[in-house]
């Protein structure tokens, strides 16, 4: 994934909030892909008995970039 930073002249210095977001799924493996093929979009649209249960973010800090 690419870093996208807003262009400013105004300041050399761009501050940036890292977030950890993490996803607890339960899933049917003898009909399911490994998760490093899901598509992401549709995870989080998941409903019935397979779906997503819980969605926890963590604030990470904040960083600054010159």
């Amino acid at each position: 994934m690419e870093l996208t930073l807003p262009k400013s002249k105004k300041s050399k210095k761009s501050k940036l909030t890292r977030y950890r977001v993490t996803l607890d799924v339960m899933v049917d493996r003898t009909i399911c892909d490994a998760p490093n093929s899901w598509d992401w979009k549709q995870i989080l649209e998941m409903d019935g008995k397979e779906q997503v249960n819980e969605v926890y973010v963590e604030n990470m800090g904040e960083y600054f970039l010159k």
